[in-house]
């Protein structure tokens, strides 16, 4: 009875300790139609779950990033990384938002949504300088 006790306390103890190790630092919403939070700091890294625009999200501290590209989040229980160009410190104004019956009719399924988010992810997206 004292060991299961002992594990149970253990267990709560490491659980709690986990969710009060990175700091809280600010909500930003995604601002593309469709993407993914990563694993990883890296375009190419598994997915841990697919997010759409306006979805809000929240930014915590992680010592180990390098520069601001990437931004360490949590979206529901999930934490993972997300590219800091696609997020916006104010909720965005999404086509999905502005169109939903359009979208409505794409009756997108996970797979579908899945394969736009990493397209997304891959996409380049710079202002041109020709005059």
């Amino acid at each position: 009875m004292n060991r299961v006790v002992i594990l149970i306390l253990f267990l709560s103890i490491s659980v709690f300790a986990k969710v009060k190790k990175y700091k809280f630092v600010s909500l930003s919403y995604f601002s593309k139609t469709y993407g993914h939070i990563h694993e990883n700091p890296n375009n190419y890294s598994a997915s841990v779950t697919t997010i759409s625009c306006g979805y809000p999200i929240k930014i915590f501290s992680k010592r180990s990033l390098k520069d601001d590209t990437w931004k360490f989040v949590k979206v529901g229980g999930e934490y993972g990384y997300v590219r800091s160009d696609f997020l916006t410190q104010s909720r965005p104004r999404c086509l999905q938002a502005k169109y939903p019956k359009f979208f409505n009719k794409l009756n997108l399924d996970l797979s579908e949504l899945y394969y736009w988010g990493r397209l997304n992810d891959q996409v380049l997206t710079e202002t041109s300088h020709a005059n």
